[in-house]
């Protein structure tokens, strides 16, 4: 009984919080006044840059210089964690997609047609960007002898590293639930988001981080708290579960725990550098100066992807 009692509790609350996302009675949605960097198309086409640098860093130039810290930051070391430097300007692309995502939510004219068109994109483009990525062995499969087979194309294709549209569209598919207060819904995604985990590109983490930033795109402040808060959390995660306090005593010079356990405790991981890309996205630009058609990032995903496995291809 406790336990019903605390589920409709949940509910209502959350009823409460997400009434003012949701279409008004008339039919007429009540869109709220995009308080954050409002040129999505510069974003967008950055994000993509980003994006490219990242996947070519890991499929072309595995050996590019490498970022390390200095030996001068000590236990500050964390804020410039080891990776190839090309993968750590990638960090950046992510978080920006993300954010354009939230946006495209509240504006869209149909959020279901828009969670649907980011899937199917997904499901198309998915055998390209396993090959790409090299995930699966080009030429491995035989689509003569299976292609009438949906279990065999699942799992060579699909059953493992899904691309980076599924968690677009499975967060777009959350946020129309909220918007149309269909927690029924909500409950049957949110659990597959959870169990997807492993496969989906980034994990429920994106995911949480697109519903904060669509959350609070007309609250600046609010805003940039929780998401660099959950951004910190995302990169540093034994730091908060080692106790907030005490790992800040350790960042200034306490001790009380041994050389590893400090060491664990201030670690980060790549997603560090993924905190920079706020700094675009909080830029106080209220004009939209780069316009991009409305499908350039449903065709540039393929097409780069195109690019690194004709390279792979021809220096296989």
């Amino acid at each position: 009984m406790k336990a019903q009692e605390a589920l409709t509790f949940i509910k209502n609350k959350a009823g409460a919080y997400f009434k003012s996302f949701a279409p008004a009675s008339d039919g007429l949605a009540q869109r709220r006044t995009l308080r954050l960097n409002n040129d999505t198309g510069l974003l967008k086409l950055l994000g993509c840059a980003f994006m490219f640098c990242d996947h070519a860093g890991k499929m072309i130039f595995p050996n590019a210089y490498k970022l390390t810290a200095p030996e001068w930051l000590g236990q500050w070391a964390f804020l410039v964690p080891t990776i190839n430097i090309m993968r750590a300007i990638g960090r950046l692309a992510m978080p920006l997609f993300a954010y354009g995502i939230a946006v495209g939510c509240e504006y869209t004219k149909n959020i279901w047609k828009y969670a649907l068109r980011l899937l199917l994109v997904g499901i198309l483009v998915h055998p390209l960007y396993q090959a790409a990525m090299g995930h699966v062995t080009p030429f491995t499969f035989n689509w003569g002898a299976n292609f009438y087979k949906p279990a065999a194309i699942y799992e060579f294709y699909y059953s493992k590293n899904l691309n980076i549209f599924f968690t677009l569209s499975l967060s777009t598919f959350i946020i129309a639930c909220i918007k149309t207060r269909h927690y029924g819904l909500l409950y049957i995604f949110v659990y597959i988001a959870w169990h997807m985990d492993g496969p989906l590109d980034y994990g429920y983490k994106a995911i949480i981080l697109i519903v904060l930033f669509y959350a609070f795109l007309d609250r600046p402040l609010v805003s940039f708290l929780w998401v660099f808060m959950f951004m910190w959390y995302w990169a540093m995660s034994s730091f908060f579960s080692n106790g907030l306090v005490e790992s800040v005593r350790l960042l200034f010079g306490a001790q009380g725990q041994s050389p590893y356990r400090t060491r664990v405790i201030l670690s980060s991981t790549s997603q560090m550098y993924a905190i920079l890309s706020l700094v675009l996205i909080y830029l106080p630009i209220r004009k939209r100066r780069v316009r991009l058609p409305k499908w350039f990032f449903y065709g540039f995903y393929p097409f780069h992807l195109l690019i690194l496995y004709a390279y792979l291809f021809f220096n296989r």
